[in-house]
């Protein structure tokens, strides 16, 4: 089907005679490595996304990352254009830790999970951040110390624990910067590492935002076919 700016003297969604293709539209919190991740899945692993789906990431109109605020801005891409809730999957995708320096804070984020469930929406959430969900793919976890993880310190600064652990371990370093994601991270043998590996930690939704975790595997999952 792909997105198209609706016609308002037109239905919302007309089925086809084909079937259509199945949109997944990604808000992201971050405006850096999160849609630079999720790119380098479209493009590295194109062969393992099905021909019948589109992947539509949200654009950001200003810089304001709290959890509503990337609620609101996949609501306002919703409102603009043409999708089907019966067959499309909308994402909003953050993290734990950039939540904890805000004004709203843990009761923010967990106000905004359940206005995701009304509206039928999904959340991908990482604790302590998206950068844990990277390390998963190039590591043995089980070698590492959970607690450290969590806690997720300043090394530096200008880095935290697990950032400094991705530049050590990367070929060419890590960097956040607009235009920097390493992509070789993304292969399809480190993202199936990935998701096996984030089964060991916390996986439920309102659970993550106490726990190390994630569930970001669950929207990988519906992007690709391993």
């Amino acid at each position: 089907m792909g997105f198209k700016e609706r016609s308002f003297n037109q239905p919302t969604y007309k089925q086809q005679e084909k079937e259509p293709t199945r949109v997944i539209i990604i808000s992201c919190e971050g405006s850096n490595t999160e849609p630079e991740y999720f790119e380098a899945i479209k493009t590295k692993l194109s062969r393992n996304i099905s021909s019948l789906i589109e992947i539509v990431q949200v654009s950001k109109a200003t810089e304001a990352s709290e959890p509503k605020d990337v609620l609101d801005n996949l609501q306002r891409h919703v409102e603009k254009y043409d999708f089907n809730k019966e067959h499309d999957s909308l994402w909003l995708v953050c993290d734990r830790e950039k939540v904890i320096a805000r004004k709203t804070g843990r009761k923010g984020l967990l106000s905004v999970i359940p206005l995701c469930q009304e509206k039928g929406y999904s959340m991908a959430l990482s604790n302590p951040l998206f950068e844990f969900w990277l390390l998963l793919h190039v590591v043995d976890i089980s070698n590492y110390d959970n607690k450290i993880l969590f806690d997720n310190k300043k090394e530096s600064s200008t880095r935290r624990y697990i950032d400094k652990e991705l530049s050590a371990i990367l070929d060419g370093g890590y960097n956040k910067r607009s235009g920097h994601f390493n992509r070789d991270i993304v292969s399809l043998s480190n993202v199936k590492r990935a998701i096996q590996q984030e089964q060991l930690f916390e996986n439920d939704l309102t659970e993550i935002v106490d726990k190390l975790g994630g569930n970001v595997s669950s929207l990988v999952n519906e992007i690709l076919t391993i």
